[in-house]
């Protein structure tokens, strides 16, 4: 049948051949969607919980860099406070008025002085 109906015969089994073929790209094609689909959504919900935990770390991290901000200013204050002492004692002992023979002769007759009033109380009643 090479006539017309031999045509139509041809041009009908290629339409088949063609929508076989196609339905079977429709699938693979809805296939491969859907498997791209499960990873991106996949992919997606693991970065958002990578953000996640990323912000919770910085917000850690800010709350600790808060307090060592914090413990520093206390350090550096208590620093300022012991180098004033440290000024003042040194004022006083080291680059004192004194010298060391005035505060020895000194002492010494604060030693006398004591010793004079307890002979005094030693012997007051006698």
């Amino acid at each position: 049948s090479k006539g017309i109906i031999g045509m139509l015969e041809v041009i009908l089994a290629d339409f088949d051949r063609t929508g076989t073929a196609v339905q079977q790209q429709e699938k693979d094609a809805a296939t491969a969607f859907d498997t791209f689909k499960t990873q991106s959504e996949a992919d997606t919900a693991s970065k958002e919980q990578a953000v996640q935990t990323k912000e919770g770390e910085v917000t850690v991290i800010a709350d600790t860099l808060v307090g060592l901000k914090d413990d520093l200013s206390g350090a550096e204050k208590n620093h300022q406070l012991a180098l004033d002492e440290l000024q003042k004692l040194n004022a006083m002992c080291v680059a004192g008025e004194e010298s060391y023979e005035e505060r020895v002769e000194k002492r010494q007759k604060e030693i006398e002085a004591l010793k004079e009033a307890h002979d005094m109380l030693e012997n007051w009643k006698n």
